[in-house]
């Protein structure tokens, strides 16, 4: 061995474990979230639904919730089509529910560690990054319920996460201070992630084109219109199908949840029991000001594009969701405002020396730091249980669920979910309205028809060969179409009379609502809408629906079948 190399080894040593260290520091809110996350693993009610439906793909009756009736009952159709890979590939070695809470973690933590990448692409190379708005976030136990759950949330964090990416990729500079080149892959690849946004869920599309304009602003003019027709082939696609498949131009989730109405007081007041619980406004005060600090000092106009983009996907996204009243779950549908928001605060430590700047990051790091760690120590939100009739205004559903509805599926209805399958399977056909102990006559002497409140677990464990009628809405036609009733929590604000079902399923003549319901199913548009969704899909049909969604998805159910009969038959017949 050479005396050059006895000298050069501990200087590469040093190298090595300096990398390190910068990895291990950069990838701390991915390993937070992902132990967190692992503890508080669940399945959320909800996300059986979505099992149903993967159910019914692989039974070939299409992406639908009940068979021959073609309604989008699913919110995330990324999400569907993940867990339909999962269980393609990996339905040998467990269930849909452990599928879901694996892929879910693994997106969670890939968000955070793209997050946490991009951020480190927008400072200087040779510098300690910290990643403190990820840390904030990756230490908020809500956080921790949604990284599994068995909905999309995961994969809402890694879309943004891997915009982010895409957004800091086109923005780096090279070691001379010049744009560092994009290869035309990465470029078309950047593009299409950004774009499937509304595929990940309709309501990221706000944070879409936050995310599009600043690509706009960072990228070469000329190819405007390539990068834009690139970034929404696949959503335009899928909306296509929607209307032609679904005739709607919406998810049937986001009729049902009202997601296009003003319900601003509970916006608020969601919004508030988010922040205030975990004191959220100390950490964000405290990166405001150092991210603010950093643009004025760093003179980085292409990074500062994209820092403005993801805080104003966050700020439009959020304010979004609080003016159409929030959710039922407690943070839920805030959470990828407050990552967008949050990811983007990294700080570079200079090097050796006290200076202004240094002092600045020293003192938030010590803010954000403390507070994560009275959060994720002391602070836990308190779980309520909703009344047998009502649903609770806010609360912590996984402890709820935890409690009650995996002990008890059959909630809701007058008899066992398990009792009523294995009758079914034994010959019983009818129609059960909720809380009923026995069936009724059903129209269709070879179905089973169930009405229930809840339609996840109890619509997976009854089997997709059973018609679930949902009164919320979410799988339900008219419900769906229904006026909100005012003071009803968020997320359930919708219902319509029984009669509207004993008039589509019973057998029974029924009083006066159900013969002015059957009426007015043979008027128009209540007519057209039922043959959209239920008459077999031909190349006619497809676009017949194509034509029609504008009007089958703007069109209100009055809840009274009488009403509706005079809106849409004119004159009531006799009786």
């Amino acid at each position: 061995m050479t005396d050059a190399t006895v000298e050069r080894a501990p200087v590469a040593d040093g190298v090595g474990a300096a990398r390190w260290l910068r990895t291990a520091v950069l990838l701390l809110p991915a390993v937070l979230v992902g132990i967190g996350g692992w503890i508080h693993r669940w399945t959320d009610e909800d996300a059986f639904i979505n099992y149903r439906i993967v159910d019914q793909i692989f039974a070939g009756h299409g992406p639908v919730f009940n068979a021959g009736e073609r309604i989008e009952t699913y919110t995330s159709a990324a999400w569907l089509a993940v867990l339909s890979v999962g269980r393609l590939l990996l339905s040998w070695l467990m269930g849909p529910e452990w599928i879901s809470v694996l892929l879910g973690l693994a997106a969670t933590v890939g968000g955070f560690a793209l997050a946490a990448y991009a951020g480190r692409m927008l400072c200087r190379r040779d510098a300690l990054v910290l990643p403190l708005g990820l840390v904030a976030v990756a230490a908020v136990p809500v956080v921790w319920d949604f990284a599994t759950s068995g909905l999309e949330m995961g994969l809402v964090w890694l879309w943004i996460g891997g915009s982010f990416l895409a957004l800091a990729r086109l923005a780096r500079r090279d070691d001379d201070g010049a744009p560092a080149a994009i290869t035309s892959g990465a470029r078309r690849w950047s593009l299409i992630v950004i774009g499937i946004g509304p595929l990940v869920r309709p309501d990221l599309g706000l944070m879409t084109v936050a995310f599009l304009v600043a690509w706009l602003v960072l990228a070469q003019p000329r190819r405007i219109v390539h990068d834009l027709a690139v970034a929404l082939a696949l959503p335009v696609i899928y909306q296509v199908f929607r209307m032609g498949y679904f005739a709607s131009l919406v998810p049937s989730t986001a009729l049902a949840k009202d997601s296009g109405g003003l319900h601003l007081g509970q916006g608020w007041h969601y919004l508030t029991d988010l922040v205030g619980t975990y004191a959220l406004w100390v950490p964000l005060v405290a990166v405001a000001v150092a991210m603010v600090v950093r643009a004025v000092t760093e003179h980085h106009a292409r990074a500062t594009v994209v820092v403005v983009a993801l805080i104003a996907a966050g700020v439009l996204h959020g304010g979004y969701i609080v003016v159409t009243g929030g959710d039922y779950m407690h943070g839920r549908l805030l959470l990828p405002a407050l990552f967008a928001v949050a990811a983007p605060a990294t700080f570079a430590l200079g090097r050796l020396g006290v200076t202004a700047r240094s002092l600045l990051v020293a003192g938030v790091s010590l803010v954000v730091l403390v507070w994560s760690v009275v959060i994720v120590v002391g602070v836990r939100y308190p779980a309520y249980q909703p009344s047998f009739f009502g649903v609770a205004d806010i609360s912590d559903w996984r402890s709820i669920l935890h409690n009650q509805m995996f002990h008890h599926p059959d909630k809701g209805i007058g008899i066992s979910i398990y009792t009523l399958r294995d009758r079914y399977d034994h010959g019983m056909r009818g129609y059960f309205r909720v809380l009923d102990d026995e069936p009724r006559p059903g129209r269709d002497p070879k179905r089973l028809v169930l009405t229930l409140g809840s339609i996840g677990l109890p619509g997976w464990v009854i089997g997709p060969d059973v018609f679930v009628i949902d009164i919320g809405g979410l799988a339900e036609p008219l419900a769906a179409r229904s006026a909100p009733i005012a003071g009803r929590a968020a997320g359930h604000r919708k219902e319509v009379s029984y009669r509207w079902y004993d008039a589509r399923f019973g057998a029974a003549r029924g009083d006066a609502g159900v013969v002015a319901a059957r009426r007015a199913l043979r008027c128009q548009p209540l007519k057209g809408l039922i043959d959209a969704i239920d008459e077999p899909l031909t190349p006619g049909r497809f676009l017949s629906n194509l034509w029609h969604a504008p009007e089958y998805t703007t069109f209100e159910v009055p809840r009274n079948p009488v009403v509706a009969e005079k809106k849409f038959c004119g004159t009531p017949a006799r009786r």
